[in-house]
């Protein structure tokens, strides 16, 4: 690797342009002492033999990073306006935000070309297990289905998994898109963001301003993160899913 530092140190930039060249191998069974009765051949001059011992002495702060950033670059995220749907969850008992997203998840598959239709989620160990009546039960009978799935046996081979943040890294994503809903939350406009520091500033300057706009409430979104090998699944089932949540009423057939 060579150094852009000062006297040519190698810096964490200089690393992670290193690996993102794809010239890093990352293998345990290659850094192994040979056996004594093989010739224990010289390492090149170059310095690439010390690679993996110098990724495997890594921050795992840094290995992490190293993971969401090739993550980044499978995935596609859309915001969706979730007012309606959380309201849609509290008024009825039993309903869940992940039974609503697994059938979006397979209202999606039916519209966009993928290998099979089927949903799943992450079982409690960690495997994938396919949701029985993803696009044609109760929502609250997915929402109990969904339940019974995650503390069973991995099952299926589905064609996407509604999944938690961080649950994979690039060598443990399934052969399937891995579609990740995340918590709601409140989300204002850069405009309403500027006025509102502009009020506060002028309460704690002691200025009163006589058109002062009533502050208008923060609308509630949620981000959906889709992970596919392929860029054109992961923005096609993206936009669908979207589509399917902002309208929550379509969902509870």
């Amino acid at each position: 690797i060579e150094g852009t530092g000062p006297k040519g140190r190698v810096l964490k930039g200089d690393v992670l342009q290193f690996l993102k060249a794809g010239k890093a191998v990352i293998s345990k069974p290659e850094i192994t002492k040979p056996a004594a009765s093989k010739p224990v051949a010289k390492a090149p001059s170059s310095g690439n033999a010390e690679l993996p011992f110098l990724v495997q002495s890594l921050e795992p702060s840094v290995l992490r990073h190293l993971a969401q950033v090739e993550l980044a670059k499978r995935s596609v995220v859309v915001q969706v306006p979730a007012t309606r749907l959380v309201q849609l969850v509290k008024a009825n008992r039993g309903m869940t935000v992940d039974a609503l997203a697994a059938r979006a998840i397979a209202l999606a598959l039916q519209q966009v070309k993928v290998e099979g239709n089927g949903v799943g989620v992450v079982t409690d160990g960690f495997k994938v297990a396919e949701v029985a009546g993803a696009a044609s039960a109760s929502v609250l009978d997915l929402a109990q289905a969904i339940k019974q799935a995650r503390s069973g046996p991995a099952s299926g081979r589905p064609a996407a998994v509604l999944a938690g943040e961080n649950v994979f890294t690039p060598d443990t994503l399934p052969d399937a898109a891995v579609v990740v809903v995340g918590a709601p939350y409140a989300s204002v406009s850069a405009a309403e963001a500027s006025a509102a520091m502009d009020s506060a500033l002028n309460d704690l300057l002691g200025v009163s301003t006589s058109s002062a706009q009533p502050s208008k409430q923060a609308s509630t979104v949620i981000d959906v993160r889709v992970i596919s090998n392929s860029p054109t699944v992961a923005s096609a089932l993206a936009a669908k899913i979207k589509g399917f949540l902002s309208n929550p009423e379509l969902l509870t057939f």
